[in-house]
């Protein structure tokens, strides 16, 4: 796929997890090494994830199964990212049910709801521990 292997220092990005942010670092071509991470994006959080040339991110376990989350800023329809506040807090119980069946879905730093599977453990995880159940939701019929 090889999606980010022309990016350049500065390009700006948008990741469905964390939003706008821009390249801060690009490894030289002759040294880089297939499946490796290539790139630094800092996110306007201050967050900053490593990447490789496909794209995937630095928080991602399972490398052959991990889906996209950044695109170049010119590729994205902010007119279609769903950022509509949700109208009921979800139970714990329920969240963990949802997670399970792989219909859950997390407000992400960026502001839009995505698929909890698409956001980092550590997130999830500690939106969990700190009770914060307003920040999940079923996911959606598409």
């Amino acid at each position: 796929m090889h999606k980010f292997k022309d990016i350049k220092l500065h390009d700006e990005l948008y990741s469905i997890v964390f939003g706008m942010g821009k390249v801060v670092f690009v490894l030289t071509k002759s040294l880089r090494l297939e499946g490796y991470y290539i790139l630094e994006v800092e996110y306007h959080n201050g967050q900053k994830v490593f990447y490789t040339e496909d794209g995937k991110p630095d928080w991602c376990q399972d490398k052959e199964n991990c889906t996209l989350t950044i695109y170049y800023k010119e590729e994205v329809n902010f007119d279609k990212v769903d950022t509509k506040p949700k109208k009921k807090i979800l139970k714990r119980q329920k969240i963990n049910t949802l997670k399970h069946e792989d219909k859950l879905e997390m407000m992400s730093p960026a502001g839009g709801w995505i698929d909890a599977n698409l956001m980092p453990n550590i997130m999830v995880e500690n939106a969990l521990k700190n009770e914060e159940y307003h920040l999940f939701r079923k996911m959606k019929a598409s």
